[in-house]
């Protein structure tokens, strides 16, 4: 497992930004409903995350046929302060040197040899199990176990639905934002908080998906478009 070097207070600076995410964060404003549950496993945590569209929450109107998911990730030992991932790939991806802080060490959440950075597409194009898209009717439903994390480990992560149904006038659109985190202990017990992401999450969004589409081209993947939120 890689880790970064050691950021002076970087434990100080994510807990005053988490502090701020549960107090006095603005929150964002999703053009749908959310449903989260979450489990504790060993040394993790199972989650399904589904949304349900609804672009009037927005003041909006759109039919989208396909709603699908991204998701960034960010992993951080409270021992050392070093950000953590799981493989190179996850590495070279995660963002670093932004201002502030806690754009950090966020990574776009994808399984290693994937070319498209949606959550559980494959290759070809399908969708794996752990993604389940939606529409107007249907609830887009993404499932996800990230698990086998040392003791004294904090993750975070941010959910977000994206329509690409390029018949939609919301094609490429950020249909909401969604938080979730939880921590292992010493022992390895887990709690868990979840809730609507907050306004510095949106731009930690937009930051992760900068750093895939720079590296994107010189691994073989593909480039997002420009998103933008509902």
């Amino acid at each position: 497992m890689y880790k970064q070097k050691p950021v002076p207070f970087l434990f100080f600076i994510l807990g005053m930004c988490l502090f701020l995410l549960m107090s006095c964060g603005t929150p964002t404003v999703p053009c749908g409903t959310f449903t989260f549950t979450g489990t504790p496993v060993v040394s993790g945590l199972s989650v399904s995350v589904s949304f349900d569209f609804d672009a009037g929450e927005c003041g909006e109107t759109c039919t989208c046929d396909t709603i699908v998911y991204i998701q960034i990730a960010r992993a951080y030992d409270l021992n050392t302060g070093n950000f953590l991932a799981p493989t190179s790939e996850y590495t070279n991806r995660m963002v670093t040197g932004r201002t502030p802080e806690c754009l950090n060490g966020w990574m776009l959440d994808r399984l290693d040899g994937r070319v498209w950075g949606y959550y559980g597409r494959n290759n070809n194009g399908s969708f794996a199990g752990s993604l389940t898209p939606g529409d107007n009717t249907t609830t887009a439903v993404l499932l996800d176990t990230p698990s086998g994390w040392p003791d004294e480990t904090m993750l975070d992560f941010v959910t977000v639905p994206v329509c690409i149904d390029d018949d939609a006038a919301c094609f490429n659109d950020l249909l909401g934002y969604y938080y979730w985190w939880f921590f292992i202990a010493s022992g390895g017990s887990v709690s868990f908080i979840d809730k609507i992401a907050v306004e510095w999450h949106r731009d930690a969004v937009d930051e992760s998906v900068v750093e895939w589409n720079n590296d994107a081209p010189g691994l073989g993947k593909n480039v997002f478009p420009a998103m933008s939120p509902m």
